[in-house]
């Protein structure tokens, strides 16, 4: 794990180097605002990883996270048709 300073801020880089790091991040970003999350599946396309997860209890809703493999930082995260 590396730390960079930027400002007074300091960031964590993580390198995501296997498909479990991805599903981990992508979760818990998306835990912190949902209270179910299904992983349905993840690519690496580049430097970027590509998951694919679901929301919600009843009305299931389904969601795009793109994450860093470099840093791990979440890059975006969109409707999966978005």
């Amino acid at each position: 794990m590396l730390f960079k300073n930027h400002g007074n801020v300091l960031y964590r880089c993580v390198k995501v180097s296997d498909i479990g790091q991805a599903k981990e991040i992508a979760i818990k970003f998306l835990e912190q605002y949902n209270s179910s999350v299904t992983f349905r599946s993840a690519t690496l396309e580049g430097d970027t990883w590509i998951v694919i997860l679901d929301i919600g209890l009843t009305n299931k809703q389904t969601r795009k996270v793109l994450i860093n493999s470099s840093t791990g930082n979440i890059l975006s995260y969109t409707s999966k048709d978005c």
